[in-house]
């Protein structure tokens, strides 16, 4: 590239988000009747992104808006403390004389990445996760066998062992429960009836009759 075609070129400097993707620097040049721009990027974070989706906000030499245009890089492998400028440049308007980034978002893996109020929130992407995972292609969801547990011939016999134990003790505790219930019903004195109380009567005259002869 000779440098006759290039309008200018700089050190971007506009405020940035710090701890995220930030613009290094960029240069504006002639490309047939437009004017593209080169820019650079620098990943500052510790992840590696797989895709930056921003606007590029045109002004002109007054710092008026003057266009705005979204730009989508993919399949880009951005690696942590690398700098990314993409093989295509950006196409803006002949009047532009200056620029503003505003990033859309920025995916690493299944993590997107958004500014609000000049910090980078993280997200956790339930579609993209599943989407790499390839949860909608049925051949790629291992399948699921359940084993059921079985038991040994020993662990049966112990089963029915102690089944055997409890039955024989609740019998035993049935028939103990019985003998002391007959016991109790032997020890009971029998109820008072009127032939009794009539024997009585007669045992005691007869006693005293007894005693005056």
């Amino acid at each position: 590239m000779r440098n006759e075609q290039i309008i200018s070129k700089g050190v971007y400097s506009f405020s940035q988000v710090k701890d995220f993707i930030t613009v290094s620097n960029y240069i504006m040049m002639h490309c047939g009747e437009k004017i593209a721009l080169a820019i650079r990027f620098s990943n500052d974070t510790d992840h590696v992104f797989d895709s930056v989706s921003f606007y590029v906000i045109q002004l002109d030499a007054l710092g008026k808006v003057i266009g705005k245009v979204r730009v989508d890089y993919t399949d880009m492998n951005f690696e942590p403390g690398t700098t990314y400028v993409s093989s295509t440049g950006i196409a803006v308007e002949n009047a532009c004389a200056d620029f503003k980034i505003q990033f859309c978002e920025a995916y690493s893996e299944y993590y997107k990445y958004v500014v609000r109020k000049g910090k980078a929130i993280i997200y956790y992407d339930r579609n993209k996760a599943a989407e790499l995972a390839g949860a909608f292609d049925n051949k790629s969801i291992p399948s699921v066998s359940v084993k059921r547990k079985e038991y040994g011939k020993a662990k049966l016999t112990a089963f029915i062992a102690v089944l055997a134990v409890i039955i024989i003790a609740v019998f035993n505790a049935f028939y103990l429960f019985q003998v002391y219930a007959e016991l109790f019903k032997e020890n009971t004195p029998p109820p008072v009836t009127a032939e009794i109380v009539a024997a009585e009567e007669e045992i005691s005259l007869f006693g005293v009759e007894y005693a005056e002869i």
